[in-house]
């Protein structure tokens, strides 16, 4: 079954849906090290199709908003000025 979506269609959703490596460490500010751990211990999902390799947006700003409570609890001192 072939569908009729245009190229640029199927990159708005690509864009809407998934973020490369580069665009998860840019949300999250974090390392690539720190990364990878949390993609190694199963904390963020990746998707691999080929040599391509995304995860999923929801997931890494979700992942964000968690992370901006933890540091708030963690390291109070970076928010006392």
């Amino acid at each position: 079954m072939k569908t009729n979506i245009t190229r640029e269609r199927q990159l708005e959703l690509l864009d809407q849906y998934f973020v490369s490596t580069v665009e998860a460490l840019d949300i999250l500010q974090i390392s690539k090290q720190s990364f990878y751990s949390l993609v190694n211990r199963e904390k963020i999902n990746r998707v691999k199709k080929g040599g391509a390799v995304l995860y999923f947006r929801d997931e890494i700003l979700e992942r964000a908003r968690e992370q901006e409570f933890l540091r708030k609890k963690y390291r109070p001192f970076d928010y006392l000025k």
